[in-house]
């Protein structure tokens, strides 16, 4: 499989595109991140997490954190995601992934927020990514063929490998008939 390694993990691409829409305090944050009917049908950020990912963001510079004070709470800080911020979060929502083994939650994701903002790159989104797919799948096959019948262990996990591409591409192909 091909591609270069991302610098941020993809609950901080979640967290950039959550902040993409308004700014919003940690708490908040996390409650968006964890809502079970969002994408927290495929992700869970522990509060702690959240708060350190915020601030290696923070640190980059793709977002900055206000305080505001209250009378008669502690003061509250609100997230704004920043111009590089944007920049970032728009060039991680035009790439594919690229292995199989980052599919559930890195797609998703990316489908999650390309419905969101972009929803008319949705098609080109599913057929560009099924077409990755493919391609790792025909990899994948030709790596089984070149596997010895009697290495089993070898040839089971290259077996399950074709079969779980396999059904990626399916549903991908699935997706891509809704638009």
């Amino acid at each position: 499989m091909r591609g270069k390694t991302n610098p941020f993990t993809s609950s901080e691409f979640a967290l950039l595109g959550l902040l993409y829409e308004k700014p919003t305090h940690g708490y908040d944050l996390h409650r968006l991140i964890t809502d079970p009917d969002g994408i927290g049908m495929i992700w869970g950020v522990k509060l702690s997490n959240l708060y350190a990912q915020i601030d290696k963001l923070e640190k980059k510079g793709f977002l900055e954190g206000i305080q505001y004070a209250e009378e008669s709470r502690p003061a509250r800080t609100e997230y704004h995601i920043t111009k590089d911020g944007k920049q970032a979060f728009e060039e991680w929502l035009s790439e594919l992934v690229r292995h199989p083994r980052d599919f559930r939650q890195e797609f998703m994701l990316r489908y999650f927020f390309t419905l969101k903002f972009h929803p008319e790159n949705v098609a080109s989104l599913c057929n560009m990514q099924r077409d990755e797919c493919e391609q790792w799948l025909a990899n994948t096959k030709l790596a089984d063929e070149k596997v010895d019948p009697t290495q089993y262990f070898k040839k089971t996990v290259m077996q399950y490998r074709v079969l779980y591409i396999q059904s990626i591409v399916n549903w991908l192909v699935a997706l891509c008939n809704q638009y």
